[in-house]
């Protein structure tokens, strides 16, 4: 499975160097592009807690400004040919999403803010890794996560 993915990526990469990008894939890099600066313009808004029992509000402005994102990536289409790598951009951002939402509602529930925060950065990581490895695939430098 894993050997699949990375020709798959391979491939993409290999399509994406060739000698330019269509129209279409241009228009998607730019749409997609714009879509994420205005994310990451909102996101430094977001000031880090000064103590740890903020974490849980911490993450849900995090989540209120990455749920229009996904929403905007969302209704972009992708050329036929970077369909694929596109979709699992998007769902890296989705997963990303779910597993914010899980960390809050264990918050919630009364977790161990710091402990929460290494688990959190534990099961983003890879996901993080996948996603910005597809948007990279794509040349959408403005969705890879900072």
């Amino acid at each position: 499975m894993r050997r699949r993915a990375a020709v798959a990526s391979l491939a993409a990469l290999a399509v994406a160097g060739c000698g330019g990008s269509s129209e279409s894939m241009k228009r998607l890099q730019a749409q997609a592009g714009r879509v994420c600066t205005k994310t990451l313009d909102a996101g430094s808004l977001i000031r880090a807690p000064a103590v740890p029992a903020r974490t849980s509000a911490f993450l849900r402005h995090g989540i209120a400004v990455l749920r229009p994102e996904l929403a905007g990536l969302q209704r972009l289409r992708p050329p036929s040919e970077q369909a694929d790598e596109y979709t699992a951009a998007v769902g890296g951002l989705d997963r990303e999403l779910t597993i914010l939402a899980l960390t809050v509602h264990d918050l919630d529930r009364g977790a161990d803010p710091l402990s929460a925060m290494k688990t959190l950065q534990r099961r983003l990581a890879p996901v993080e890794a996948r996603e910005d490895a597809a948007w990279r695939a794509l040349g959408v430098p403005a969705c890879v996560n900072r």
